[in-house]
C-alpha cells in the first residue's frame, strides 16, 4: 500500500473516532458576549460558570457586562452588541407581545428572591404598598423585572404604576447607597444587597421573594425571574454555541447546589461578594431556595409570569402569544445528562 493511501486511511480513522466527536460538539462561536441584568445573587449559576472555569471548559471566551438592569441589557441584545443576555424571563413574554421571538434556554431560578421594602425613615409611616402614593420607589432600572414586579405589587394595592415615582438605583451598591442617602422611600432588590441592607436596618421588609410562603402571598406561586435568553435567530444558528454556554451554567448550578455558603462566597469574584465575605455567605443561604439545579423552566411558572404582567398590562393578556415558544428545556435537558 502507497504511504498516501496509508495516511489517508489514518486520517479517516481519527476523523470518525473520538476527534470526530469532539468536532461536532464544537461551538459555532467561541467568543460569547453576555449581557447581565444584574450581577446580585440570582445570577449566581453565570457567574460561577465564569469563574470556576465552566465556560472555558466548553470552549467558550465569555464576556459578562453586567447593566444596570434587565431592560438596558435588553436593548443591547436588540441593538446586536450582545449575543445572550442574563435577565428576566418576563422579557421574552413582553417582547413576544411586540411581535419579538425571544428564547429562554437555561433557567437560573424558580423564585426572583427580592425583598420588598421600605426605608427606615418611614417606618410606622408606611405600613403597606397602599401607603406609597406619591413616594419614590427605587428599582434595578425602569422597565426591569424589578418594575413589573413593583407594578404588580401596586396593582394589588389598588394603586396605579403612576400613583408613585420610579427610580433606577441598580442592585448593588448604587441600591444600598440610594436608600441609605434618602433618594428613595422604598425599594425592590435582591441579595446581598438585600441582606446588607436589612442587617443594617436600612431597609424595613414589606414582602419577601425568597421563601415559598412569601412568594405565594406576592404572586400565587413560585415566580421565575432570572434565566438566560437570546433570539430564536441566535439559536437556530449557533445551537452548538447556546448547548455550550448552557451547559457551563447547568454545570455551575449543580456545583451550587452541593457547595456550603462560605465555598461559595470564597468562589463569587471579589467585585461581586464584596469584602465581607461572611455577610456574602448568609445573603447566599437566604436566597439559596431559589437558584435551581436543573436549568429548567416550568411550563406552571411560564403562566404564573404571564398572569402577573397580564394583571397590570392588559396587552400581554390580549396578545397571540405562544407560551411554550417562549423558553426551550431541550438544552438543559441534555446538559442535565452529562456527567457532572
Amino acid at each position: 500500500m502507497k504511504l498516501g493511501t496509508t495516511l489517508a486511511l489514518c486520517a479517516a480513522l481519527v476523523l470518525s473516532g473520538p476527534m470526530a466527536a469532539i468536532a461536532q460538539d464544537q461551538p459555532e462561536k467561541s467568543e460569547v458576549h453576555i449581557g447581565a441584568a444584574s450581577v446580585g445573587m440570582t445570577y449566581l449559576p453565570l457567574l460561577l460558570a465564569k469563574q470556576l472555569g465552566y465556560f472555558k471548559d466548553e470552549g467558550l471566551d465569555v464576556t459578562i457586562a453586567a447593566f444596570s438592569g434587565g431592560s438596558k441589557a435588553l436593548e443591547a441584545l436588540m441593538g446586536g452588541s450582545t449575543d445572550v443576555v442574563a435577565g428576566a424571563y418576563s422579557n421574552t413574554l413582553t417582547m413576544a407581545a411586540k411581535g419579538q421571538t425571544l428564547v429562554t434556554f437555561a433557567a437560573q431560578v424558580n423564585c426572583p428572591a427580592w425583598i420588598f421594602g421600605i426605608a427606615k425613615k418611614n417606618e410606622g409611616k408606611v405600613h403597606s404598598a397602599a401607603d406609597l402614593k406619591g413616594m419614590r420607589v427605587g428599582v434595578s432600572a425602569p422597565g426591569s423585572s424589578t418594575h413589573m414586579a413593583l407594578n404588580y405589587i401596586l396593582h394589588k394595592a389598588g394603586l396605579q404604576p403612576e400613583d408613585v415615582s420610579i427610580i433606577g438605583v441598580g442592585q448593588a451598591a448604587g441600591a444600598v447607597a440610594a436608600i441609605r442617602a434618602g433618594q428613595i422611600d422604598a425599594l425592590i432588590v435582591n441579595d446581598p444587597s438585600a441582606t446588607i441592607l436589612m442587617d443594617s436596618g436600612d431597609l424595613i421588609p414589606l414582602a419577601e421573594m425568597r421563601t415559598e410562603a412569601g412568594n405565594k402571598a406576592v404572586f400565587g406561586s413560585d415566580y421565575p425571574e432570572s434565566s438566560l435568553y437570546t433570539t430564536k435567530a441566535f439559536i437556530d444558528e449557533n445551537p452548538k454555541t447556546v448547548q455550550a454556554v448552557t451547559n457551563a451554567v447547568v454545570r455551575a448550578e449543580r456545583w451550587i447546589a452541593q457547595a456550603t455558603p462560605q465555598q461559595v462566597a470564597d468562589s463569587v469574584p471579589p467585585e461581586y461578594a464584596g469584602d465581607d465575605k461572611a455577610l456574602y455567605a448568609k445573603a447566599f443561604e437566604n436566597s439559596r431556595r431559589c437558584l435551581s439545579q436543573t436549568g429548567t423552566l416550568s411550563a406552571e411558572g411560564a403562566q404564573t409570569v404571564r398572569d402577573v404582567l397580564t394583571a397590570f398590562d392588559p396587552g400581554i393578556g390580549s396578545a397571540s402569544i405562544d407560551l411554550g415558544a417562549t423558553y426551550d428545556n431541550s438544552f438543559a435537558g441534555k446538559a442535565a445528562g452529562r456527567a457532572p
